[in-house]
């Protein structure tokens, strides 16, 4: 068994972009999901459960939007870094509605 406090003795905490976004109708949290973007990556969370998305076109933000919002469900699928979650279509159609939507900062 590995100490794992010796593990990480070397290891830094490096800055990185990211950015977060909660997406719910106002009024309710039901079926309302959060998104986060970080370089190379997407993650949504919410009540349905998560999903993690690694695709190169994450690189930037606007990029990762604009892929969301035109990509269709095979290319989807083959983003998602984990087993397929049991309802895809839920998750495809809340990232793809994070692609179009209006982005407030």
């Amino acid at each position: 068994m590995s100490n794992t406090k010796d593990s990480f003795s070397d290891y830094k905490i490096i800055s990185s972009e990211s950015k977060s976004w909660f997406v719910g109708k106002p009024g309710t949290n039901k079926n309302s999901f959060s998104v986060t973007w970080s370089p190379g990556a997407m993650v949504l969370y919410g009540e349905k459960g998560n999903v993690t998305l690694i695709y190169s076109q994450f690189n930037s933000y606007e990029k990762a939007k604009k892929w969301l919002a035109d990509c269709d469900l095979e290319e989807f699928k083959g983003t998602i870094a984990h087993n397929h979650p049991e309802d895809i279509e839920y998750f495809y159609n809340a990232f793809r509605h994070w692609g179009k939507a209006q982005h407030f900062k």
